[in-house]
This record gives structure tokens, sequence and C-alpha cells, in this order.
């Protein structure tokens, strides 16, 4: 009786084989494997084009909801303008009683005023190119981030506007106010109050980038004008500075 069972058993799987050998190609043995895994591969390759294809799509719609209204943009300026204004005249009052002199900050703004005076014949009155320069200091940031697609989760408010100008008005009148034994020393401490005050009210790295490229443009321009080397950092403290006070409010700006 087992052997009988047995018999029909290997029959079976005999004929089972049998009928598998004749529907499976001859070849399929060699080439299965690679049938399969070419298969996966299209299929998740196609499912990670469509992922990619949203996140793009996500990505561009993020962006289009993020372009501000012509009369949002127009505000802006005007209130940039204004504030490259003051920001001109507070360069022009900043010394530490040392090597810092009045004046000495305003130098880059001064050299790009006489550029466009130059280029427009001596039409161009000096504080236009002070408006324009609030409104390139206001918008370079926001931009860089709306074209990589980074914006801020928490809203900019108008306090936070008004502290960073507190900030910026502090710091700049107390490098005046503080006897500083050099001039080294002043601008030092500067540095490290606006690293402090970067990531109070920043932390991103493309203000980070952003800010130390204009500083290290400033000493580069006006390298003729720097007789101590704790001037080259005095630019880059004040540029940086000002950087991050026109991000915020270039942000609020553009976003209400």
């Amino acid at each position: 009786m087992p052997e009988s069972a047995s018999k029909s058993t290997g029959s079976k799987f005999e004929s089972s084989e049998s009928f598998t050998d004749l529907t499976k190609p001859a070849l399929y043995d060699l080439y299965d494997a690679d049938v399969l895994k070419s298969e996966d591969s299209e299929i998740y390759e196609n499912a990670k084009k469509a992922s990619n294809g949203e996140e793009l799509d996500g990505g561009f719609a993020q962006r289009a909801r993020r372009i501000p209204s012509a009369l949002n943009v127009g505000i802006a300026w005007v209130v940039l303008s204004a504030a490259g204004i003051a920001y001109h005249e507070l360069s022009k009052n900043l010394h530490d009683n040392h090597e810092l002199h009045n004046d000495f900050t305003s130098q880059p703004l001064l050299l790009g005023a006489t550029i466009a005076q130059s280029l427009s014949f001596g039409y161009v009155p000096p504080w236009t190119f002070y408006a324009i320069e609030g409104i390139l200091f206001g918008s370079f940031v926001p931009i860089i981030d709306w074209l990589l697609g980074s914006f801020d989760t928490n809203p900019i408010t108008i306090s936070s506007v008004l502290r960073s100008t507190n900030a910026m008005l502090g710091v700049s009148f107390g490098i005046r106010r503080i006897e500083w034994s050099s001039s080294l020393q002043a601008s030092g401490a500067w540095f490290l109050l606006n690293v402090i005050l970067w990531l109070f009210f920043d932390g991103t790295f493309t203000m980070l980038a952003s800010g130390l490229t204009v500083g290290l443009i400033t000493c580069v321009t006006c390298y003729q004008h720097v007789t101590d080397s704790a001037q080259l950092l005095y630019f880059v403290d004040f540029y940086f500075l000002g950087l991050l006070f026109f991000t915020r409010l270039g942000k609020y700006l553009y976003r209400r």
C-alpha cells in the first residue's frame, strides 16, 4: 500500500514537472531572475519618478503661493528704500574712539553711490542709490529662499522686526559708548554679538552665508581705506548685522 501511494505521489510530481517544462520557456531558468529584477526595478523607477514629479509639482505650487502681490511689492520697496537711506545715515555715525572713525563704515555705500552717479552722468542723486541698496538688501535672502524652496514655518511678525531693529541700533551705538582697549576688541565683541543675534532671529544657513559674503565683498571693495586689520572685521560686522535686519524686514513685508 505505501509503495502504491509513493508511486502515485511520484507520478503526480513527475506529471507536474512535465507540465511545467512544457509551459515554461526553454531559457526561463537562465533569464527568469534577470527578467524579474528588471521588472521590479522598472516598477521602482516609475514609482520614484512619479514621486519626484509630485514633489516638484508641490514645490512649484508652494513657490507660486509664496509670490507676493504687486501691492505688497510696492509697499515693500517703499519701506526698504526708506530703510536703506536711514541705514546709510547710521553708517556715517559709527566710531569706537580708536581706529573706527566717522564715515568709515559708509565707504562701501559711498563707493556704490559714486559709481551710480558716474554711470548716470550726475543726474541720479546719491540717496537714490542708498534706496536701491535697501531694496537689494531686503530682497536678496528672500529671493534665494524662494528659489531653493526654503520657507520659514513660523511667520515673521512686526514685533520680531521691531526687536531686530532695536538690536541693530543697540549694538551699533553701544560700540560708540563703551570704552574699548582696542579696535580689535570692539570688532571681535561685535562679531560674537552678531552670531548670537543670527541664532536668535534667523538661524538659517542662507542668511549666514549671505551675510559673510556681503561683508567680505565690502572688505575687498574698500581695502584701500583700511589701515588696521580690525577695520576689516568692522565691515563684516556692520554689513552682516545690516543684512540680518533687512532680511527680517523684507520677509515680513513680502509675506504680509
